[in-house]
């Protein structure tokens, strides 16, 4: 008798608590003596349980788990020296550690992840793409925003991010530039202003940003063309800024606004 060994059966989500519930089912000798039990050959394993970590980086209840690191153990004592399992764990990692916001982990879980989908599913270029921006993020809340910048260049470049992330990361490249604080800087200002303007752009054919965030956009705008002495174009985006504060009814910033552009019309008087 060569002992007792079992394969994962399937992995399932109980709504009522959710959790995750892990079926396992007893292997016959037959499969034991042909080592069929460290193979992933049954019904799909591997992809069940890449499944899991791939749904912990967006399941909010799995992400805060503190057991994410135990399970994993077990997953590799199933599945051993497997880089599918391994990449979408250091994915939900990377996940876990941003929303605890220690980001300078969420960086070494994501870089992880990345390598590995580089060297073993390098056409997979949307989650690329994805990777790059995550890891973007995590710099830019780190406040590195040399890195930043150049993640977030990684991530557009890759030309196959989501809508609504490739706009955002125009507006947090654009963002980047000006936190860098070098604003005698031509280029990082012009850099600045042209993902900023690139963003609004986009947003017109996809309206996905809240109207706060797009009045941030128009006062990062404003603050550089007034910068650079372009009074005409700041204006504008004050004009477009008040139009939004009108419609929301958002008083104070209004009575700001108006405020603002009187005092730019009484400087060119």
């Amino acid at each position: 008798m060569p002992g007792a060994a079992f394969a994962v059966n399937s992995i399932e989500l109980e709504e009522l608590n959710q959790l995750y519930i892990i079926k396992l089912r007893l292997c016959d000798d037959e499969e034991i003596q042909k080592g069929s039990h460290k193979k992933n050959i049954f019904k799909g394993d591997r992809d069940t349980v890449r499944e899991l970590f791939n749904n912990m980086g967006d399941n909010t209840i799995v992400r805060e788990c503190s057991d994410l690191d135990q399970l994993y153990n077990y997953m590799m004592k199933l599945f051993s020296s497997d880089e599918l399992i391994e990449l979408e764990y250091f994915h939900a990692m990377g996940s876990k550690k941003f929303s605890s916001k220690d980001f300078e982990s969420s960086i070494y879980y994501y870089k992880g992840s990345l390598t590995l989908r580089k060297k073993i599913l390098s056409l997979e270029y949307k989650e690329i793409a994805e990777l790059h921006y995550l890891i973007a993020e995590s710099y830019y809340r780190w406040k590195n925003y040399d890195q930043a910048i150049d993640f977030y260049h990684e991530a557009i470049d890759c030309n196959s991010l989501h809508p609504l992330k490739a706009i955002r990361a125009h507006v947090y490249t654009g963002y980047s530039y000006l936190k860098r604080d070098d604003w005698n800087n031509y280029d990082d200002i012009s850099s600045a202003k042209n993902h900023l303007q690139k963003a609004l752009d986009m947003d017109l054919e996809n309206e996905t940003l809240e109207d706060g965030d797009i009045v941030d956009i128009y006062r990062a705008l404003i603050d550089i063309n007034i910068f650079q002495d372009n009074l005409d174009p700041a204006l504008n985006y004050y004009t477009l800024a008040l139009e939004i504060c009108e419609r929301n009814e958002w008083t104070d910033e209004s009575n700001e606004i108006k405020e603002q552009i009187q005092a730019i019309k009484c400087s060119e008087n």
